[in-house]
């Protein structure tokens, strides 16, 4: 089997598989960010599966009160969300497991600069270094 054949066969599942979005959404232009929270592929059993434990990071726009902060942390935590952390030295924000309805709330805050998901990142480096040159 050819490279392009096995490739284009393992090609569906591996965009069905949960993540993928995120993988997808974090993929973005450099100085850019996403402004939506991408929905689950699929339907049925492994669409509702994912449905409202949304693992997102929230980031205001750096006038934003401290005060509007703590509201809309008091809206995501009404709502049956968890904020596991908070940020405000690099950007202003906090990450946060919450449901679908918080996020759609959020994206739509006018202090809100972005909300996009929370997840792992690795970078991979080659050593370009070739024959002992430095």
């Amino acid at each position: 089997m050819s490279c392009n054949a096995l490739s284009a066969s393992i090609l569906p599942v591996a965009t069905a598989t949960p993540g993928a979005n995120i993988a997808h959404s974090l993929a973005t232009a450099p100085g850019e960010a996403p402004s939506t929270i991408p929905k689950p592929a699929g339907t049925g059993a492994a669409a509702a599966s994912m449905e409202g434990k949304n693992k997102v990071i929230v980031v205001f726009k750096k006038e934003t009160p401290a005060g509007e902060i703590e509201a809309a942390v008091k809206d995501v935590e009404s709502k049956g969300g968890k904020i596991t952390h908070r940020y405000d030295a690099a950007l202003l924000g906090f990450s946060a497991e919450m449901p679908d309805v918080s996020v759609s709330s959020l994206n739509s805050h006018p202090h809100v600069d972005y909300v996009e998901p929370d997840g792992e990142v690795s970078i991979y480096a080659k050593n370009l270094l070739s024959g002992g040159k430095k």
